[in-house]
């Protein structure tokens, strides 16, 4: 891992995809501890307090194509859950990525790809609220200590969690696309259970069944199997 750090930087992926374009190797880390201008999944703004979160991204260099990046996704997704997991409570992904700790979101992922001599460049945003409390400007966030009541040292977290996406890495390299689909199905929020939803304007039951080959949400309403896209349609919880 080669870790790069910063007091204070607009987008650590923006930085990376740059380095990325200059012959970075995979398991490059841009770690900063202030991002002003994060982004997130579709165009969403990423904020962050200062200095009480994790925000960084890495660089995987694969063969993956466009079409298997739905998978790429997943196991990210996967990956994270398991790590926080890891202090003993229960975490979902909310379709496509948004990670819930507690029935609230704890963090948020934002993956970037350029090919470049038939190589995959992902350049992997992750946001991890870690030491932040007062959430009263986004009532559906969350952060590890508000869970555990424990404070935590951010630089400890990054370097686990960048060992856990090693230890996990193979199961990505060697393409074992249906356990990542399957896992990722295990961790999803809100699957095979009533829910209700917003629909062009109006507020619907349906049951979340699966995600396709596309990477689109399977929602059965009125007994009828339905696919949507991201922003096609609302969760809420």
């Amino acid at each position: 891992m080669n870790l790069i750090s910063f007091d204070s930087l607009p987008s650590t992926n923006e930085y990376l995809i740059d380095l990325s374009k200059k012959d970075a190797n995979s398991w490059t880390v841009i770690h900063t501890k202030n991002q002003t201008k994060g982004k997130g999944y579709a165009g969403n703004e990423w904020k962050v307090a200062a200095g009480e979160n994790l925000t960084f991204s890495f660089l995987l260099k694969t063969n993956y194509s466009f079409q298997e990046m739905i998978y790429f996704n997943e196991w990210i997704s996967n990956v994270i859950c398991l790590f926080i997991k890891r202090y003993g409570f229960e975490t979902k992904v909310k379709w496509p990525n948004d990670i819930i700790l507690n029935q609230k979101k704890v963090c948020g992922i934002l993956i970037e790809n350029h090919r470049s001599n038939k190589v995959m460049n992902s350049i992997i945003g992750i946001g991890l609220n870690v030491n932040q409390t007062d959430f009263n400007h986004l009532p559906k966030a969350t952060s590890i200590q508000n869970v555990t009541d424990k404070k935590y040292d951010i630089n400890e977290i990054l370097t686990d969690l960048m060992s856990l996406f090693k230890d996990q890495y193979y199961i990505l390299e060697e393409k074992k696309i249906e356990l990542i689909h399957k896992t990722y199905l295990d961790n999803l929020f809100k699957k095979d259970v009533v829910s209700e939803f917003r629909l062009n304007g109006e507020l619907i039951n349906g049951i979340i069944r699966d995600v396709n080959d596309a990477g689109n949400l399977m929602i059965e309403i009125n007994s009828v199997l339905k696919e949507f896209k991201h922003k096609e349609i609302e969760l809420i919880f």
